[in-house]
């Protein structure tokens, strides 16, 4: 009898802290290996000249046959890939060109081309008259003409190459090349960064880092319309973003142009393009347009520190809108020279120029129906009525023109910030609390958090949830959360709330209830066996 009580004792013991035990194993083995496959590094095979011509029956199969940096059958799900190779041109000729390819799909990848010949169109890599490939994280530098380079090629991506210390072109296209993705690539130190050259329509050149070139950072040349140039990094070149002869209907938005010492973003008998967004600081002039640039948009633009204009419309550009854009510190805010015709300028933000504004155009509008610009020398009073609009016009405008701005916007203050959620004194636990506030400005620029007294701040443009990892690393206790918002002129408020962190020491409140139900089912699950057990000895006894 005592036998079978210490067998029964010890199948308690188990039955309860078995589970917890299995846990623990558990939890031990629950992380995932994340750690990614590098591709070999480039060199892995050595040529002085690739060529693949899609108009050559089997000429991919036969280049796969062939050689070892190249695989796949060419479809969607298993391209041709061509891969870890170096070539070394000699001086002479292009590295890789693939030209008539229109059928099948292919990459190019982790290669390095370099020392190429200086005919007009050699190149690190080429494609002609080629469709559906991507070139991807290939280092196409020190070549004696082009980085990169298409010619009447559609439905390409070029993403994440290096095209640096090309003598002419990081990355060149040519000749009708339309529907075309340049993105994240680095092309510094060439005469010209990224090209696109007659014809060149509905392609996207977004995020790539092009800086420090002798001419022009990015160049749209000859009838290329219809491309977004977003989001690049355009700094230190002779001219920033360059239009030129009837590129029209583009959108420049969201770019860096800054330290260029002639032009930020320079537009040339272009239309109808939209330029929104961007930073143009510490340039000779930040937005130029020359001769005959019309109906365009001009909008949310900063430009700051720069040594002449901020915006500057030179001859013969009409109609064009020019709205909501900051204009600090510039010698000139806005200049319209004479045969500027019939531009609307409203809304805008001058601050601490040299000189807001000249005009010495025929019939600009400084203001619409409802609304002028921000003059920093000029903003009350806003009494009879109270409107948002200082009650005497601004007639300050310098120039021939006499223009005035009729209903300058008048100082609003700082933003009204109201913190819906979470309450004064609310407890949270692990997971970070949402948070809803409201905001109130007519100009607001920025919206930020922090509960560290300001070292570190949390941007925001939506209501939404604290940010969890920030949240992890605060102490438990009394958390004062504090808002902040600018707007446009400078003006910052701020409101708080405080509330607090209880954390159970040791597990997770939830870990702690799983590991409590496993322990309960397990050991009853255990005990059971037992008694059956015990039950069917003492019955065959």
């Amino acid at each position: 009898m005592k036998t079978k009580t210490k067998y029964l004792v010890i199948l308690l013991i188990m039955g309860l802290f078995f589970p917890l035990l299995l846990n623990f194993n558990f939890n031990l083995n629950s992380e995932v290996n994340t750690n990614l496959i590098n591709p070999k590094s480039s060199g892995a095979y050595i040529e002085s000249f690739i060529h693949i011509d899609g108009s050559v029956p089997g000429n991919w199969s036969d280049t796969v046959t062939t050689y070892s940096w190249c695989s796949g059958d060419g479809s969607w799900s298993n391209p041709y890939i061509i891969e870890n190779v170096t070539v070394d041109c000699g001086g002479t000729g292009t590295g890789i060109l693939i030209e008539n390819s229109n059928t099948e799909y292919f990459i190019v990848r982790n290669c390095t081309v370099y020392n190429t010949g200086n005919g007009l169109f050699d190149s690190g890599i080429k494609l002609e008259n080629t469709c559906i490939g991507t070139i991807f994280k290939n280092n196409v530098s020190n070549n004696q003409v082009n980085g990169i380079c298409l010619i009447g090629c559609n439905n390409n991506t070029i993403i994440e190459n290096t095209a640096n210390h090309n003598y002419l072109y990081g990355i060149n296209l040519i000749n009708n090349c339309d529907y075309n993705t340049i993105s994240g690539n680095t092309v510094n130190y060439n005469s010209r960064g990224i090209q696109l050259y007659d014809y060149c329509d509905y392609n996207n050149i977004s995020g790539n880092i092009v800086c420090n070139t002798t001419d022009i950072g990015i160049l749209l040349y000859d009838y290329c319309g219809h491309n977004t140039i977003s989001g690049n990094t355009v700094n230190d070149n002779a001219y920033g973003i360059y239009f030129e002869n009837k590129c029209n209907n583009n959108t420049i938005s969201g770019n860096t142009a800054n330290d260029n010492p002639y032009d930020a973003i320079y537009l040339h008998k272009c239309d109808n393009n939209t330029i929104s967004g961007n930073t143009a600081n510490d340039n000779d002039c930040g937005i130029y347009f020359d001769d005959y640039c019309d109906n365009n948009t001009i909008l949310g633009n900063h430009a700051f520190n720069n040594t002449n204009e901020g915006i500057y419309l030179v001859d013969l550009c009409d109609n064009n809108t020019i709205t909501e854009n900051a204009l600090y510190n510039n010698t000139i805010g806005i200049r319209v020279e004479s045969d500027n015709n019939n531009n609307s300028i409203y809304k805008n933000f001058f601050l601490e120029n040299g000189i807001h504004a000249v005009d010495d155009g025929i019939d600009n509008k400084w203001n619409n129906t409802i609304i002028g610009n921000y003059w920093d020398n000029h903003t009350g009073p806003d009494v009879n009525p109270n409107d948002g609009v200082v009650d005497v016009p601004y007639t300050y405008i310098g120039g021939s023109a006499g223009s005035i701005d009729y209903l300058p916007i008048a100082e609003d203050g700082a933003p009204m910030i109201t913190i819906n959620s979470p309450s004064s004194g609310s407890i949270f636990g692990v997971s970070a609390p949402s948070f809803d506030v409201t905001i109130t400005d007519t100009t607001l620029v920025s919206m930020w958090y922090t509960m560290d007294g300001g070292i570190n701040n949390y941007t925001f443009t939506e209501n939404g949830k604290i940010d969890q990892s920030a949240w992890d690393i605060l102490p438990k206790g009394s958390i004062t959360i504090t808002f902040y918002a600018i707007d446009i002129v400078g003006n910052e408020a701020f409101e708080e709330v405080s509330v607090i962190k209880n954390v159970p020491s040791g597990l997770d409140p939830g870990a702690i209830i799983t590991i409590v139900v496993i322990s309960v089912v397990g050991g009853v699950a255990v005990l059971s066996m037992a008694y059956i057990y015990l039950k069917k000895r003492r019955a065959s006894a």
